[in-house]
């Protein structure tokens, strides 16, 4: 599989699909120290060379996402948990820091053949998880999730996620 990673933070994740035998071809990433360890990680040898973009709302607009269709088969996205973390005011999509809108337009545009998605829990009891069920099944996807928590990997915390 062909991964395009919405995102990336500093790659962990990607580290695992790196496991499952998928090859990196781009990562999308705001934060500058998050950019460099990706950069270091490709230098390592860890993660495959492939561009590193910097905002997601610019990547869809720019014209960046277009050349990533028929090319990546997989999106995965760990889009940010703030507007919909228990912790937080759960304000959903009234929280400017809601970037699923940006996520699905990369989706619409790249149309992979799967999608990766990872959030909190609280997007289920927010209400929002249904917006992006709904945008999903807009797209032609048939979806399944559950939650997954560090506990389940021996690790002696919860850290859940959708």
């Amino acid at each position: 599989m062909r991964e395009l990673s919405l995102f990336t933070g500093a790659g962990g994740g990607l580290l695992g699909t790196k496991l499952l035998g998928w090859t990196h071809v781009g990562y999308v990433e705001w934060n500058g120290y998050c950019q460099r360890v990706i950069a270091q990680r490709i230098a390592d040898g860890y993660l495959d060379n492939a561009p590193i973009f910097t905002d997601v709302c610019e990547f869809a607009q720019s014209g960046a996402a277009d050349q990533y269709r028929g090319v990546a088969d997989v999106v995965s996205a760990g889009f940010p948990c703030q507007p919909f973390s228990v912790a937080g005011k759960q304000a959903g999509a009234d929280d400017p820091r809601n970037m699923w809108p940006a996520t699905a337009d990369v989706i619409r545009i790249v149309q992979p053949e799967s999608v990766l998605l990872e959030n909190v829990p609280g997007l289920v009891s927010c209400g929002y998880v249904g917006a992006v069920i709904t945008d999903l099944a807009a797209m032609g996807y048939v979806g399944r999730w559950g939650i997954i928590g560090a506990r389940h990997s021996g690790a002696p915390h919860r850290r859940d996620r959708l």
